[in-house]
């Protein structure tokens, strides 16, 4: 006759489930969105600090006042063709720049 031994039950329903956990658990850090913001840092960014002021200047803005990195990318602040202060965000992989928040 056989025992049943709840202890071996519960270990081994927490080998089975231990791995299913683990995926669980790391699947919030490996979201495609979150990988790909910290991957890209001012150190390794194809646009650096003068190719972003570069990108504004020739997409017609001028006076660049403030440059800063934010979660992959460059945030600039300039004036546009009417002299109005704007906010903008240079893509740091492709250089595409646009005003902020869009």
């Amino acid at each position: 006759m056989t025992r049943f031994r709840p202890i071996a039950a519960l270990a081994l329903a927490l080998a089975v489930a231990a791995p299913l956990g683990t995926a669980l658990a790391a699947s919030d850090d490996n979201r495609p969105d979150r990988r790909a913001a910290e991957a890209v840092t001012p150190g390794n960014a194809r646009f650096d600090a003068p190719a972003a002021i570069a990108a504004v200047l020739g997409a017609g803005y001028t006076a660049v006042s403030e440059l800063e990195w934010e979660r992959g990318g460059w945030q600039v602040k300039a004036n546009d063709a009417q002299g109005r202060r704007v906010e903008l965000r240079v893509d740091a992989t492709t250089g595409a720049v646009a005003p902020r928040g869009r």
